[in-house]
């Protein structure tokens, strides 16, 4: 007991002792700082709220100098239809003949519908670029200003195949307020936008974010390349504009990803490079000329990289040359990789596509391709989409396909699905009920892997004896067959 009282004092002068010389000597550790300097906290802060004061401005800058050339479009359809006939049987018509019928039959009904979108103006001439399904089937178009005024909007041009339609504003077009379009080659992940539009129908709507991601793809039109932002993008904002910081017009709003309807985070935006590349024929009402290549192809994997002694995986792999066309012409090969299109690298085979697509027909352009192990360049002569098969032959079916990219596998979530995924379908045609975005998988019980085996299998079948297809609904996820065609 003795020891233990004598220990007790010995052991807190000795902590007492450390403390203190503990305090001397200490040194910041690691991850630790000295609390600022008030004078120095004080300086720093008023720097800011400079820089926060400048970056405000240029946020409300853009906004006030583009909202002006955004429109708000208004849409009408008459759609008619048949009301089916009452399930009833009336007993006057037994003894008295249908004449006496009380239960109405079959009758033709019509209703209006009404959309909305947005647009932006970029030509003074009263041109206003926006979304093709903004506009389809449209009996009458709408289209009000900002200051308040409203004129009858016309389709001047559509493509379908971009998503993209021109109107031409009818009467008095005077000072009309026009945005400047950028250079979306220019836009970077990462990089601020904003989108300005009708969400909902709120007139005038402006909402900021980053851009996501680029290069997106959602089976929505035949050549995507979507720049994904999460700025707000709501029903209404389709056709409105994403712009940069700059004040200028990189993109025009088109699709949400969504689980609800609304705003999740993910919009996605036609790049208005692609819109400028065929705006004069939009606004001239002609059919936009494409240029053609003639190959089928794919992205390229590492492993098959590896297997070409290929070093990355950017570029495309020919899997089909078509005969008389400007691939075989210059002596394209399978299993040639594809890395460069007129002077700049081809990043996979949908990059290619809107490369081919965007380029002149009748352009001599340089093409590098992989092959043996070594690099060539070849001189391509395109040629014009609409004097070939396209790569989604058109067949009698009605229909066209394309091939299945990783994009689709994954909107489908299916990794490792096969087939010719449907691109257009005549809605007249004997397959009208089939949809765009649903895929091929097997004709008459024959297994499609790719657009060569469905072109392929359809010609070996006749409209007379009809074709069995395996058709993966896009909608369900799940496949089912439809018997086509037949007498």
């Amino acid at each position: 007991m003795t020891r233990r009282l004598i220990l007790a004092p010995v052991l807190a002068g000795g902590l007492a002792l450390g403390l203190a010389l503990g305090g001397l000597f200490r040194t910041p550790s690691s991850g630790q700082c000295a609390a600022p300097e008030p004078q120095a906290s004080s300086a720093k802060l008023e720097e800011l709220r400079d820089f926060a004061d400048k970056l405000g401005t240029l946020f409300r800058t853009v906004a006030e100098n583009v909202s002006p050339s955004v429109v708000w479009i208004q849409s009408e359809q008459t759609v008619k239809y048949q009301m089916p006939a009452s399930p009833f049987r009336d007993p006057f018509e037994d003894f008295f003949g249908p004449q006496f019928r009380n239960f109405p039959g079959p009758q033709s009904r019509e209703e209006k519908r009404q959309g909305v979108g947005s647009g932006v103006i970029f030509d003074a001439g009263g041109y206003v670029l926006t979304n093709y399904h903004v506009v389809a089937d449209a009996d009458k178009l709408e289209v009000k200003l900002a200051d308040g005024r409203t004129f009858v909007g016309k389709v001047a041009g559509t493509d379908p195949a971009t998503e993209l339609a021109v109107l031409k504003l009818e009467g008095s077009v005077k000072d009309l307020p026009v945005a400047r379009l950028g250079d979306s080659d220019r836009l970077y992940v990462g990089e601020w936008v904003i989108a300005i539009g009708n969400p909902m129908g709120l007139s005038q709507s402006v909402s900021a974010g980053i851009v996501s991601a680029k290069g997106r793809g959602l089976g929505i039109a035949k050549y995507e390349n979507l720049i994904q932002t999460d700025a707000a993008i709501n029903p209404g904002n389709s056709g409105g504009p994403l712009v940069n910081l700059r004040g200028e017009v990189v993109g025009i709003n088109t699709a949400i990803v969504s689980n609800t309807g609304g705003y999740m985070g993910i919009g996605m935006a036609i790049p208005i490079n692609m819109a400028k590349a065929i705006l004069d024929d939009l606004k001239a009402g002609k059919p936009v000329e494409r240029g053609f290549l003639g190959i089928v192809g794919e992205n390229l994997t590492k492993e098959a990289a590896d297997q070409f002694s290929y070093k990355g995986t950017k570029g495309a792999v020919v899997n089909e040359v078509m005969p008389n066309t400007p691939a075989a012409k210059a002596g394209l090969k399978v299993d040639d990789i594809i890395v460069a299109w007129d002077g700049k690298d081809v990043e996979d085979f949908n990059h290619l596509r809107q490369l081919v697509a965007a380029t002149g027909p009748g352009k001599k352009v340089p093409l590098k391709i992989w092959r043996d192990g070594k690099e060539e360049t070849r001189e391509i002569e395109v040629a014009r989409q609409a004097d070939h098969e396209d790569v989604a032959a058109t067949n009698w079916l009605g229909i066209q396909v394309g091939p299945v990219t990783d994009e689709i596998r994954d909107r489908l979530g299916r990794k490792d699905l096969e087939g010719a995924v449907v691109t257009k379908v005549d809605p007249k045609g004997p397959a009208a009920m089939i949809e765009p975005g649903d895929v091929i998988m097997s004709v008459n019980r024959k297994i499609v892997k790719n657009v060569v085996d469905f072109r392929e299998a359809m010609a070996a079948t006749k409209p007379e004896t009809g074709a069995m297809l395996r058709v993966l609904d896009q909608r369900t996820g799940y496949p089912h067959r439809l018997f086509i065609g037949g007498k």
